[in-house]
Parts: structure tokens; sequence; C-alpha cells
């Protein structure tokens, strides 16, 4: 199946450990609009979004914009980064070095206190996919770690999907397996 998804506006992370945190995006909501819309390959027929702010005000204002529905579902949210959440990268290596340095070192297997490992983010979008398989035609507005579990599902690997880039309001066309039909 196909699937696209956009990434949501530009944040500035600070530094920080952001995951499910709620920030802010740096530049004007109308200027994110106009650009996903002109960068935008088709018009969409339906808009599935994170349900935290820096995705849900842009699929909404796209959704108004275009005269379609849109779906917010916490299901597409970012990875959940437990007790690292909202901290700067400095300060969890100085109060949690022992298993902030196991996680940099196995992130694919280990997951940061209290959060989710990348095989459980995995299952999550895996299992939604599954459940609302989205149309060619839908667009998933979501984060940089949704959409690389998204290239994962369409045969790349953890290297591969980590390498290439995820632009702020990048649109991306990701071919997957459903779960279905593994």
């Amino acid at each position: 199946m196909r699937v696209w998804s956009l990434r949501h506006a530009p944040v500035d992370r600070e530094g920080r450990c952001v995951g499910q945190s709620i920030i802010q995006t740096t530049e004007p909501i109308e200027a994110s609009v106009r650009q996903a819309v002109a960068d935008a390959p088709f018009v969409p027929t339906r808009l599935y979004c994170s349900d935290l702010p820096r995705c849900a005000q842009l699929a909404e204002r796209l959704a108004l914009r275009w005269n379609i529905e849109w779906e917010p579902t916490t299901e597409l949210r970012e990875m959940h980064f437990g007790e690292w959440e909202g901290r700067h990268y400095d300060e969890i290596d100085a109060a949690d070095n022992l298993r902030w340095r196991r996680w940099c070192e196995d992130w694919r297997n280990e997951a940061p206190p209290g959060g989710e490992s990348v095989e459980q983010l995995t299952n999550r979008v895996s299992s939604w996919l599954a459940r609302k398989a989205p149309s060619e035609r839908d667009v998933l507005v979501t984060h940089a770690g949704v959409i690389r579990v998204l290239r994962v599902l369409s045969g790349a690997t953890w290297g591969e999907a980590m390498d290439l880039s995820c632009p702020f309001l990048g649109w991306q066309e990701h071919h997957y397996v459903c779960s279905s039909a593994r």
C-alpha cells in the first residue's frame, strides 16, 4: 500500500529531547500552510495526524484550506522518551549517564526509562496502519520518528531510515506492506 506523510512545521528543540513534549513551531501557521499547499503533490482526500499541537494545528488548517476531513490520533505521535521528555541532552547525560549511554549505544533495543522502545513505536504505527488502511490520497501529518517507521515498514533498514533527512514540512511517499499480508 502507498501512504504519504507530511512532517510538521519547524521547531527549535534548543538541545532538548522533545518526543511527545508540547513544543511550539517557529514560524506562523499561515506560512506553514502556504508552503505545505505549494509543495503538495496532490490535494488529499483526508488528513490523519498526531494529536500533538505541532501536527494537529497544521492538519486542521490544511483540512480547512482543502475542505476535507482530518482526524487526530495519539497513535501518530512521536516516540515517547519517558523521564527524558523535555530535558536537555547534556542534563540527561549528567544526571542519568548509565541509562543514557546504554540507550545511545543500543537505541534499537533499549527504551528510555518510562518511555517506549523503537519496537513499541513501530508496533503502534503498524497497528494503526492496519486498522485505518489509509488510501493513497490520504496524508499523515506527523513526526520524524513516525516517518522513519514508515520507511522501515516500506523495506528500508533502520540505518537507511535514519540516514535520510526528514525535512520540516516535507512530503514523502511510502510503499509499505500491510501487516495482514505479512
